[in-house]
């Protein structure tokens, strides 16, 4: 969900602090000795950048103050783990919003709820489910993919919701209560999208999933 109406500057300043502190430590601790390792990892990292960024533009706008598209981070998550997707989703969105002619100060606004809040929900809830057990493939795909993605996208919506209010941004608080009906109407599309992509991957090219290791799984 992309904002088509400004945020005020303080708010843009807050969060672009905080996507920018979330995005070093995500630098920091990148298995990027791993990824070099590996060319095609770094293909399909790549690859993935492009391929997120035009997908994003694949969106329905309404009323010229909210642009509606699939997130489709989960997979992301999962596949290369939170901090290449932190990174990789971040690159996303500048290079669409700059493709779209987005740029301003709605675009820290959305690095960090649209981004960094779902990629971060995503790995939560793999590691929470790995937790609970039990070790099934059919539980990483169905419910880190599948529940996975939607979650994501409703811990966004909750993300939004939470730094409208504390800052006060009336204009696009009551917008949002206004089309939040909205979102959750494509909490089942985003979980298809990202269960389907993670099922296809795990069983074609399940070395490349980063969350997912076969002995574990397949064994158990």
């Amino acid at each position: 969900m992309f904002l088509l109406m400004p945020p005020s500057g303080l708010l843009a300043a807050v969060c672009a602090l905080a996507a920018a502190l979330m995005l070093l430590v995500a630098a920091w601790r990148a298995p990027w000795a791993a990824l070099s390792a590996v060319s095609l990892r770094q293909h399909a990292w790549f690859g993935a950048i492009v391929a997120l960024s035009l997908f994003w533009v694949l969106q329905v706008n309404v009323r010229d103050v909210l642009a509606f598209h699939p997130l489709a981070l989960t997979v992301f998550t999962l596949v290369f783990g939170w901090e290449l997707a932190s990174l990789g989703a971040a690159a996303a969105l500048l290079a669409n919003a700059a493709i779209m002619g987005r740029l301003g100060l709605a675009t820290p606004v959305e690095l960090l709820l649209v981004v960094l809040v779902p990629v971060l929900a995503s790995y939560g809830f793999i590691r929470l489910l790995e937790r609970m057990g039990p070790r099934n493939i059919f539980v990483f795909m169905l419910g880190g993919g599948f529940l996975g993605g939607m979650v994501a996208l409703l811990f966004s919506l909750l993300a939004h919701f939470t730094l409208f209010y504390l800052f006060d941004a009336r204009a696009q608080l009551d917008m949002l209560a206004q089309y939040a009906y909205l979102i959750l109407l494509m909490l089942l599309p985003e979980g298809f999208i990202n269960g389907a992509m993670i099922s296809v991957l795990v069983v074609f090219q399940p070395g490349l999933v980063r969350a997912f290791d076969d002995r574990v799984y397949l064994d158990s």
